[in-house]
This record gives structure tokens, sequence and C-alpha cells, in this order.
């Protein structure tokens, strides 16, 4: 029977926050229920479920707050597509498809319709311990169609407590769940056909179809103004860096021009010392080799003598003066 589900398990509850486990209403204290006045029981075929519409009775009888709406789910098929799904008896689905559960018949009215349109991703908002959850999942064709053993009803895994007998509710209600399971056919198909229950659908699609253009809308316009801002900061660190930078070059040629000046100055003077003692150098050992050849062919040693000083020392002075 798990075939019959083609892309669920009860891992998909748990991961939309349904814990898979006994449930037990806590909302309101439960009162001892007899069969005789809760009402008539749905079997759907798209879940393989017994379903009870909620009215004060189903409400003080499963202990379920004043504002409870939907369908409870009483009793499930062992491998069927709520046992498989993790829908669990206790459990009160409120929408399928966003559209909000009355009746449990609403829920095969709204699965077979889609069904016809080639739809078989289904949404269904579920109570559990007070808790609501979102989940979506997958019916097929063949699933919602698979006939149902009626007679086997009174062993599937069912909602009990203290106040809570199913196997008393069942034996009360038999004849009806049998009777209703033959008729619910017919009665589906002639109004998911009418034009009330389609245009009904189509309102909701378009309302749904609107909302969710909203929400991408107001999300598409939060990511531009977030960008925006992202580009706008991005920009003023970009200025603020460059600022920075023209600041520090401008700083470096300042300095680069003071030791420019100072440096060529330093330059000149140590040419100037160079040539100096250079000059002086040459002077003095020309002079005074011309000098003291002179001086010693016209006065003899003594003359040789003072004119190489004399002469030393003038070609000296000449040659350093010339060569500075």
């Amino acid at each position: 029977m798990t075939s019959r589900l083609r892309t669920t398990s009860q891992a998909a509850l748990l991961s939309f926050g349904i814990t898979v486990g006994a449930f037990v209403p806590a909302l309101v204290t439960p009162v001892a229920a007899q069969a005789q006045t809760l009402p008539a029981p749905y079997v759907s075929r798209a879940l393989d479920a017994v379903l009870l519409p909620i009215d004060d009775a189903v409400a003080d009888a499963f202990g379920l707050g004043p504002d409870a709406y939907g369908a409870l789910v009483l009793a499930t098929q062992p491998g069927g597509w709520a046992d498989a799904a993790g829908i669990l008896p206790g459990d009160v689905i409120e929408t399928v498809q966003t559209r909000q559960i009355a009746d449990p018949i609403q829920i095969d009215e709204v699965v077979l319709y889609w069904l016809n349109q080639g739809i078989s991703d289904f949404a269904f908002d579920i109570w559990r311990d007070g808790q609501l959850a979102s989940s979506s999942w997958t019916i097929t064709e063949d699933s919602y169609y698979q006939v149902i053993e009626i007679t086997t009803i009174s062993s599937w895994s069912s909602y009990s407590s203290e106040s809570f007998s199913y196997e008393s509710w069942y034996a009360e209600y038999s004849e009806t769940i049998s009777e209703s399971y033959s008729s619910s056919e017919t009665l589906i198909e002639e109004t998911i056909t009418s034009e009330e229950f389609t245009s009904e659908v189509t309102t909701e699609e378009t309302v749904t179809e609107e909302t969710v253009t909203e929400e991408m809308a107001t999300e598409e316009t939060a990511t531009e103004e977030t960008s925006t801002e992202e580009t706008a900061t991005e920009e003023v660190t970009t200025d603020e860096t460059a600022t920075e930078d023209a600041g520090t070059d401008g700083g470096a040629v300042d300095d680069g021009d003071t030791a420019g000046t100072e440096d060529p100055g330093a330059g000149d003077a140590g040419a100037e010392d160079t040539g100096g003692d250079a000059g002086g150098d040459a002077g003095g050992d020309s002079g005074g080799d011309a000098g003291g050849d002179s001086g010693g062919d016209a006065g003899g040693d003594a003359g040789g003598d003072s004119g190489g000083d004399a002469g030393g020392d003038s070609g000296g002075d000449a040659g350093g003066d010339d060569a500075g």
C-alpha cells in the first residue's frame, strides 16, 4: 500500500515541524463522547482516512479549542496515503491548497479537481498538539481512485482515549460509513464540474497568485534596496580610500622636492672641494719643477732652492685658483 504515496513519508511531517508520535489533545479537557452525539463520518478517497467535521460535539469530545475548524482525522488505513505521509488520528486538517475545510468531503473535491488539471502536489495545513504546520505531498490519480475495503475500517489505526471508544463508535456508524463511501464518488464529480465550484477555485487561485506576486515584488524591492545601499557604501569607501591615497602621495612629493633641493647643493659643495684640492696639487708640482729648473740654471744651488720654493708656492696657488 505504501506504493500509493509517491513522494511522501513520515519524514515529511518531521521536516515541517510535526512530531510523528501519539497525539494528545490538550487545549480543552475532553468529555465523554457518545457515538450518537457525533456528526456522521466521511471516508476520504484521497487520504485513506476516516474524517469528522468539527462541530461543538467533536470539539468537546476530542479536546479541541473553541476556534478549531477543519476535518478531524479519526482513523487511518495502515499503509494508506495518510499513514504513509505521517498523518495521525487526532490531527486536524485545516486547509488544502489554501482552501479552508469546513466539510471533510471538500478535501476530496479539491484534490480531484486539481488532479484533473494535471496537478499532483498538494499543500496542507495541519494542527497537532496546538501546533500548526504546513506540508506538501504528492497524491496521484491511481492512489485517489484505488478502492478502499470498507469492511476493514473497524481495524484501522484510530484515535482512542478514556472518553472515546472507536469500536463503539464504529458499531454505531458502520452502515452510514458504507453508504456515504458509495455515494461520495458521484457527489464529488458533480461538485467539481459545477460552475459555482470552478468559480470559487478560480477566485482563490487568483487571490493566491496575487499574494505570491506581491510577496515576490516586496522581496525583489527589498533586495534592490539592499543592493543599492551596499553599492553606496562601497562607493563611499572607495572615495575615502582614494582621498587617503591622494594625501599620502602629496606628502611624498613635498618630501622629495625638499630633498632634491638640498641634494644638488651638497653636490656643488663637494665638487668645489674636490677641484680645489686637485688643482692645488697639480699646480704645486708643476710650478715647483719649473721654478727649480730655472733657478738652478741662473743662481746655482742656492737660487735653485729659493726659486723652486717660490715657484712651487706661486704655481700651487695659481693652479689651485684656476682649477677651482
